[in-house]
């Protein structure tokens, strides 16, 4: 669904750039390759600016909402905005950030997940193994994204002898609760596929929920542990902004999380779940909703919600979580 939405837009941006090349061709007189490049330029230069704005827009929306009492006087320690890091960013670290972030979401949404390859199944590590190895990965994306998501990280698995497995959740804006299935079963593959005794879950945004939410469902007695990437684990204010059912059960302090902490599951679960968030994210607001209660929570400063998947420093931490616990398995 999502690949065929992001296709539509395209409709669109052919639309517009058809009508800049008539109004350059016929008002303006400009040769016909002058006006295709003129008119071709201008519309994926006003995209980008698009994406610019709107991630703008995001980080500021992220800074005012945390400053809202209900927000603010939460109750929850863990969830103070106190040495986040969102002021000591230099003026230069801000346009790295939004720049980086504004690549990151256009490359995602404009060529990636209407246009890439999307590789979704299980991609099986080379069989030359060192005596231990990492436990294969299970890849969750976020809410209106596909696994397209992970293709850069994905190969750097691949690189590092890791096995993976993405999956695209459908339907793109249905319940939550309609993933779990979806999630065991993509879980039950993997192993089979490998012969490890359990697998560890990578997901970004909704797709921390979603695994969360699984766990509760089926257990957690097939995963060794969980890294969320930017996951709205206690909502966020933003969730207004979307449509479909799924991002109503993300809206800060909405009935399904809050059930969710609720379940004695839940608890066990996020004892073995890592997350990492940014303090400007610009999708999560407040970034602190991203901290887990009773996991463990790290913080990547400097870059913003889609560009947390491929940053550095998240590379690093996600290949050291992979090496802790490798061991020897025989694959199939």
């Amino acid at each position: 669904m999502i690949r065929t939405l992001n296709r539509l837009y395209w409709v669109g941006y052919f639309l517009f750039a058809y009508t800049l090349y008539f109004v350059m061709r016929v008002w303006v007189h400009l040769s016909i390759d002058n006006a295709l490049t003129l008119s071709i330029s201008l519309t994926m230069g006003l995209l980008f600016l698009a994406h610019v704005g709107f991630n703008i827009s995001g980080f500021a929306l992220s800074f005012s909402v945390r400053q809202l009492p209900q927000v603010r006087d939460k109750g929850m320690p863990f969830h103070s905005t106190e040495g986040e890091g969102f002021h000591s960013l230099s003026v230069l670290r801000w346009v790295k950030a939004v720049a980086a972030e504004s690549l990151a979401s256009f490359k995602l949404i404009m060529l990636q997940q209407p246009w890439f390859k999307i590789d979704e199944g299980i991609r099986l590590a080379p069989k030359a193994w060192k005596k231990k190895k990492p436990l294969p990965v299970l890849l969750i994306h976020g809410y209106l994204c596909n696994a397209g998501v992970w293709s850069h990280t994905r190969n750097m698995l691949e690189k590092a002898n890791v096995t993976t497995h993405a999956i695209t959740l459908e339907p793109a804006i249905g319940s939550i609760r309609r993933y779990s299935t979806q999630i065991h079963e993509a879980i039950e593959d993997l192993l089979k596929a490998t012969g490890a005794p359990k697998v560890k879950i990578l997901a970004h945004s909704m797709g921390g929920v979603a695994a969360r939410y699984h766990a509760t469902e089926f257990g957690h007695h097939r995963i060794a542990g969980m890294m969320t990437l930017g996951s709205p684990h206690f909502g966020t204010a933003l969730s207004s902004l979307g449509v479909g059912k799924n991002v109503r059960q993300m809206a800060w302090g909405s009935y399904f999380l809050k059930t969710l902490r609720e379940h004695p599951t839940d608890r066990e679960f996020q004892e073995k779940t890592i997350s990492l968030w940014t303090p400007q994210d610009n999708i999560v607001c407040p970034p602190s909703s991203s901290k887990l209660e009773f996991g463990r929570n790290i913080a990547v400063p400097g870059c913003g919600h889609v560009s947390l998947v491929t940053d550095s420093t998240t590379e690093d931490l996600i290949l050291n979580w992979l090496a802790e616990d490798a061991q020897e398995y025989c694959q199939k």
